[in-house]
């Protein structure tokens, strides 16, 4: 296999588990991140930038345990961040920018510390330090981002019994003498309890409510 460090081109029969470093940025590699690539348990420093990396991030990085810089920007990795990943508390240096990475950012231990730029370039990723949601965001139109164009049934639910609610009490005023009646006088003793006021000025223009009481009767 040839690859590229540090702008040289180097061929490799294998890749020794007793590497402390790895540096394959600026290739063409692509296709999925190895899981076998956890089992370099003697790596301090993994650069795998600016490939065509696709598919998840796997989670056996999680286990190793000594590493201390990770840097898988510039690729199409796509998925949620693995929270094993947690786990690296050597980690000093992350890098998962640029990519197609969705969800929610771990926290805990080394990932509390980690700048903004470590996770920028990923529309789908949410939370500190790139965002301050604690929740998922919801979509343009008010809706989760995955909820296409789901129908909001308690809204379309709340609006056809205020509209049946209303046509109701509507229909047996215009139509029942009774009930008019009623809804008059019980508008106006609930309006004199919120508006004391009222009796004093009703009480000098009774003509005023003669005439509301004749046009109710229509």
């Amino acid at each position: 296999m040839t690859v590229t460090v540090k702008g040289q081109d180097l061929k490799l029969v294998k890749i020794l588990t007793a590497f402390i470093g790895i540096d394959f940025s600026c290739n063409k590699f692509n296709d999925s991140i190895p899981e076998e690539i956890g089992e370099l348990k003697s790596l301090y420093f993994l650069n795998l930038s600016n490939n065509a990396f696709a598919g998840a991030i796997p989670s056996s990085l999680s286990n190793l345990s000594q590493l201390e810089s990770l840097d898988l920007s510039k690729n199409n990795l796509s998925g949620q961040i693995p929270p094993q990943l947690t786990r690296l508390t050597f980690l000093s240096y992350l890098n998962l920018s640029n990519n197609q990475l969705v969800g929610r950012i771990p926290t805990g231990n080394q990932f509390s510390t980690y700048p903004k730029d470590s996770y920028e370039g990923n529309k789908g990723l949410w939370g500190p330090p790139l965002t301050t949601e604690v929740s998922p965001p919801r979509a343009s139109n008010g809706s989760h981002p995955n909820s296409g164009d789901e129908i909001d049934w308690d809204i379309i639910s709340a609006e056809i019994g205020f509209t049946c609610g209303f046509g109701i009490v509507i229909g047996s005023l215009l139509f029942c003498k009774r009930w008019r009646k009623w809804y008059y006088r019980a508008m106006y003793s609930m309006l004199l309890k919120i508006f004391p006021q009222l009796e004093q000025r009703f009480g000098n223009h009774r003509r005023h409510v003669y005439i509301s009481q004749k046009y109710w009767r229509r």
